[in-house]
C-alpha cells in the first residue's frame, strides 16, 4: 500500500477537475449513508426496548406500597368485627 504522502504527490499531477473528482470520491466514502426509514425506526425501537425496565423513581405511590395499604385496610376491617 502506498503512503499518503506518495498519493498526495501523485494527486498533484492530476488536472484540477480530476482533483475535484478525487476529493468528491473521498468525501463520499467518508460520509456515512443515512439508514433507510425502516432501519432507523427499528434502531430507535431497539434502543427503547433495551432501556425498558431500567427506570427508577424515588417517588412512591399507592401502587408501589399496595400490599402495605391493603394490609392496613384489612386490619381496620378485622378490628371492627
Amino acid at each position: 500500500m502506498r503512503s499518503v504522502r506518495d498519493l498526495a504527490e501523485q494527486a498533484k499531477q492530476l488536472s484540477v477537475d480530476e482533483r475535484r473528482q478525487l476529493i468528491e470520491e473521498l468525501v463520499r466514502d467518508l460520509t456515512p449513508a443515512e439508514p433507510a426509514p425502516e432501519e432507523a425506526r427499528r434502531a430507535g425501537l431497539e434502543t427503547w426496548l433495551a432501556l425498558a425496565g431500567t427506570g427508577h423513581s424515588d417517588y412512591t405511590d399507592v401502587a408501589t406500597d399496595k400490599y402495605k395499604h391493603l394490609a392496613e385496610i384489612y386490619a381496620d376491617n378485622h378490628d371492627r368485627k
